[in-house]
C-alpha cells in the first residue's frame, strides 16, 4: 500500500512554495515601484534647487542695486541619525523575520531548532542581542498562536514547526 503522507506533504510543501514565490513577486513588484516614486521624488528635488539657483541669482543682482540685508537667523534641519524611526520600518522589518523564520521551520519541519540557532540562521553569523531577542519573541508568538511545538526536557528550550498552521499562517500574510 503506497504511503500517502508523502504525498500530501509534498503537496503541502508545493502550496507553501508557491506562496513563497508569490510573496517575493509582490515584494519586488513593490521594490520597483518604490524606485519609480524615488526617481520623480528626485527629478522633482532637481528641478527645485534648479528654481533656487535662477531665484538666486536674480536676488543677488537685485540685491547689488539696494541696500545690503539684514542678518537672518534660520534653524538647521537635525541631522538624520537625530530624527526618529518611523515605526512602519520596524514592523516591516519584523514582518520579514518572521517570514524568514517561519520559511526556516518550513524548510527543516521535522529539525528542533534552539531560538540562538533560529538568529544565526535567519539574521547572519554573529546576530547582535537585540536581533537574538527579536527572534525569541517572534518564536513566542507563534507558539502562543499554537504555530511550533516548544521541547521544555532539554536545554535550551527548542522549537519546531507545526507545518500545517505554518503554511496557513504564510498564505494569509
Amino acid at each position: 500500500m503506497p504511503d500517502v503522507t508523502k504525498a500530501d506533504a509534498s503537496l503541502d510543501l508545493s502550496a507553501a512554495y508557491q506562496a513563497l514565490v508569490r510573496r517575493r513577486e509582490e515584494a519586488h513588484a513593490e521594490r520597483e515601484r518604490i524606485i519609480g516614486q524615488i526617481a520623480k521624488l528626485d527629478a522633482a528635488l532637481e528641478a527645485l534647487r534648479d528654481l533656487i539657483d535662477t531665484s538666486a541669482d536674480g536676488a543677488i543682482a537685485a540685491d547689488a542695486r539696494s541696500e545690503p540685508p539684514a542678518l537672518e537667523v534660520t534653524e538647521t534641519p537635525a541631522p538624520p541619525a537625530d530624527r526618529p524611526r518611523k515605526p512602519a520600518s520596524h514592523s516591516r522589518r519584523a514582518v520579514d523575520r518572521r517570514i524568514r523564520i517561519i520559511e526556516l521551520l518550513l524548510e527543516n519541519p521535522q529539525q528542533w531548532f534552539s531560538s540562538n540557532e533560529v538568529a544565526r540562521i535567519t539574521e547572519g553569523r554573529n546576530p547582535t542581542g537585540a536581533q537574538r531577542n527579536a527572534v525569541s519573541e517572534a518564536l513566542r508568538r507563534l507558539l502562543q498562536h499554537g504555530n511550533v511545538e516548544r521541547d521544555e526536557t532539554v536545554k535550551p528550550v527548542r522549537y519546531r514547526a507545526i507545518t500545517s498552521a505554518l503554511r496557513e499562517l504564510l498564505l494569509d500574510e
